[in-house]
């Protein structure tokens, strides 16, 4: 894109973008506020359901497609590498893993992960600040793009990242700046961008309720087009009522980064605007620690089940209405058990009856007398249907069902199982879907993995040293070249792997293609440095007494088969 250099016309293209970026903030945010509920209430609203089935089938969905413990890398090298720069790949694969680590983005992924399910997807930012990478979830309703229906970061022209932050922490950081005193005159002066709030639980009463939508049964129109469902959620106030939202009462100031390719100088220029519009910083944004060329941002997807949105699809919105449906069914439950113990009763030839006679019949030791002799009080209890737990476990296996995950993925066992190669087949067979969207969460985390190791090599004045033909050759991470791909080393992101990467590690230490130490990197025990400090002691102890067995003519240790020469048909 062309920046423009005249500064009226340079002001109104970035306004023009930022509204652009952030025109369907405010829809999302009621849309996304509405799935967070799901996500921990298993209703609409914070009251909650009787048991939250959403948030139980996320966690195990979740555990099964990712671990954030396991999780190594290796770097794949292009065709423009050099024979060193194949050696140099291995000390910065261990420290790509050693940041991942160090900046918390194994568990940011992993509770990235879950939301993504909840709301379609999730972004991770990768920053290099005081010689350390850091790493920060950014939620999608604080984001926005030019065009929703390209999914790749990389292909936009623009886009925005919306947050808050204290009036007296932007004083601070504008220390020097000459629009210092017309920024802390007009800042928080107006709203932010759609008027989004920052938080979860700050926007609630911004759902205007309006009209049924054509075609969805249940469903409300809302003023923003948001969809909800109605229906037996959340009524009569269960749980603790409260949202879990964070309160802030400092003063905040709506903020937003715009970034927007700029072809002058082939990489992304950041503009900084705080509310309302008003523009503090106008730079490259290598200038603030950002990789060039390469959006600072990863996008955590947990499947690519739409090829033209680029928010996704949302899980919880498919388990929606059966959660609805399940709420439903147990508060009818419940109602037909709480009759059958205090069933109504049914009063024949006593006229005008009063509530207290009724509540004096009905209560223990009670006692009233007519003198009617017809009076009778017939009790009336509902008949529990025969097939109501049916349904129930029906529409369980139909969570499990959208999750791809049956009975024996968890645990549990399945009829006509006899063995456990048996089951161990029909858990591989049964794990497809899984790993499906495993391997797009392996994508997500090798996206930013590859922002760590780029930041690494534009601002890290760490040196590696590598033994190559036993010469020591010592590097920094800007000597290595950007010709590779970050990857997921052996699929170690996820649990449903591990037994096929133990599998393929036995099989190659019996072929003799790998040694004893690359088998432990491979099943990556606990103590794993230490277990291969151990080992390097006992072959050197096997090697010793390999060679003094050797010189004395003696079999090797471990036993030998020793042959008598001469020896023939046992004579």
């Amino acid at each position: 894109m062309k920046i423009p250099t005249d500064a009226i016309e340079r002001a109104t293209l970035f306004q023009e973008l930022v509204k652009q970026c952030s025109s369907t903030r405010l829809n999302r945010f009621n849309l996304y506020n509405t799935l967070r509920n799901y996500f921990l209430f298993g209703s609409q609203d914070n009251r909650g359901a009787p048991y939250n089935k959403i948030g139980s089938t996320i966690e195990t969905l979740a555990s099964f497609i990712y671990s954030p413990d396991s999780t190594k890398f290796s770097l794949k090298l292009g065709t423009l590498a050099t024979q060193d720069d194949v050696h140099k790949a291995v000390p910065l694969a261990q420290e790509v893993t050693e940041q991942w680590r160090l900046s918390k983005a194994h568990l940011l992924m992993d509770l990235g992960l879950r939301w993504a399910l909840a709301f379609g997807c999730m972004l991770m930012k990768v920053q290099w600040m005081k010689k350390h990478v850091r790493c920060y979830l950014v939620e999608p309703h604080q984001f926005g793009v030019l065009r929703e229906d390209i999914i790749d970061l990389r292909d936009q022209e623009a886009f925005t990242h919306h947050y808050t932050i204290t009036k007296t922490q932007l004083l601070g950081q504008l220390e020097g700046h000459p629009k210092k005193n017309e920024v802390e005159k007009s800042a928080g002066q107006g709203a932010g961008d759609n008027d989004v709030p920052g938080h979860f639980g700050d926007g609630l009463n911004r759902l205007l309720v309006g009209g049924p939508i054509t075609g969805v049964t249940g469903s409300l129109a809302t003023g923003t087009g948001m969809t909800v469902v109605q229906g037996g959620v959340g009524a009569g106030g269960r749980g603790p009522g409260y949202d879990w939202a964070p309160k802030v009462e400092a003063e905040l100031i709506d903020m937003c980064d715009l970034y927007v390719w700029d072809d002058a100088i082939e990489e992304y220029r950041l503009v900084t605007q705080c509310a309302p519009g008003v523009t503090i910083y106008d730079r490259a944004a290598s200038d603030v620690s950002h990789v060039k060329g390469e959006p600072p941002f990863g996008v955590i997807r947990a499947g690519y089940t739409l090829y033209d949105y680029f928010w996704g699809e949302s899980f919880v919105a498919k388990l929606s209405w059966l959660q609805d449906w399940r709420t439903r069914r147990i508060l009818e439950v419940n109602n037909i058990l709480s009759r059958q113990a205090d069933p109504p009763v049914l009063f024949t030839g006593m006229g005008g009856i009063s509530e207290e006679k009724a509540a004096t019949f009905r209560a223990a030791g009670g006692l009233f007398s007519t003198p009617n002799p017809q009076v009778k009080a017939e009790f009336l209890p509902p008949t529990m249907p025969a097939d109501i737990f049916a349904e129930l476990n029906q529409i369980d296996k139909w969570f499990e069902d959208q999750a791809g995950l049956g009975h024996i993925l968890q645990g549990q066992g399945e009829a006509g199982v006899r063995s456990r190669g048996q089951a161990d087949l029909m858990a591989r067979l049964g794990s497809s879907r899984p790993k499906d969207r495993a391997t797009a969460v392996e994508e997500s985390a090798e996206a930013v993995a590859r922002l760590i190791l780029l930041s690494t090599q534009d601002h890290s004045e760490q040196r590696f040293q590598v033994v190559i033909q036993g010469k020591p050759l010592t590097f920094t991470a800007e000597e290595f070249t950007k010709d590779y791909e970050v990857k997921v080393d052996g699929h170690s992101s996820s649990p449903i792997f591990m037994e096929d990467i133990k599998h393929t590690a036995i099989t190659l230490f019996e072929a003799k293609a790998i040694d004893r130490s690359t088998l432990l990197e491979m099943f990556d025990p606990p103590n794993l440095q230490e277990l291969k400090a151990r080992l390097v002691k006992m072959e050197a102890q096997e090697h010793a007494a390999a060679e003094a067995a050797a010189a004395s003519g003696a079999p090797p240790p471990g036993g030998g088969k020793v042959t008598r020469l001469g020896a023939k048909h046992g004579g």
